[in-house]
């Protein structure tokens, strides 16, 4: 599942009706971090690709929201999916600075590439020399 975090409830609101309106199955829960809704991981690259723009807008209005009711963003979090091989998604936290730097140059795509290959050479590692692989 990939989650998404968020910090209002009418951005929960507005975000599960999105979801909705475009027949994608969800769950929602809340978390110490805020409320999460959950989306299934094998929807295609594109839908999930406009999920993460419709989340990236409601995040940038919960911003303006939250000053609007002179609160402010306290929690800045991030998390990286990471998927292992006995299928599991988990969610590892990340410095939210690093992870925005890091997706400055390459895409979401490449960056759980990345993770994924860290994390079978993890999971199953291999003892050869790497010019022996």
């Amino acid at each position: 599942m990939l989650e998404y975090i968020l910090f209002h409830e009418q951005s929960l609101n507005r975000f599960v009706e999105w979801l909705e309106q475009h027949s994608i199955p969800h769950q929602n829960k809340n978390d110490e971090m805020g409320l999460v809704v959950a989306v299934p991981d094998d929807l295609s690259d594109e839908l999930t690709d406009t999920i993460d723009i419709y989340y990236e807008e409601l995040l940038a209005d919960t911003e303006s929201l939250l000053a609007d009711e002179g609160e402010t963003l306290e929690k800045h979090a991030a998390a990286i999916s990471v998927r292992l091989t006995d299928g599991r998604t988990i969610e590892a936290s990340a410095p939210p600075d690093i992870l925005k730097r890091v997706l400055s140059v390459i895409t979401v795509e490449e960056l759980e590439e990345l993770v994924n290959a860290i994390a079978r050479g993890i999971e199953t590692p291999d003892d050869r020399p790497f010019c022996q692989r």
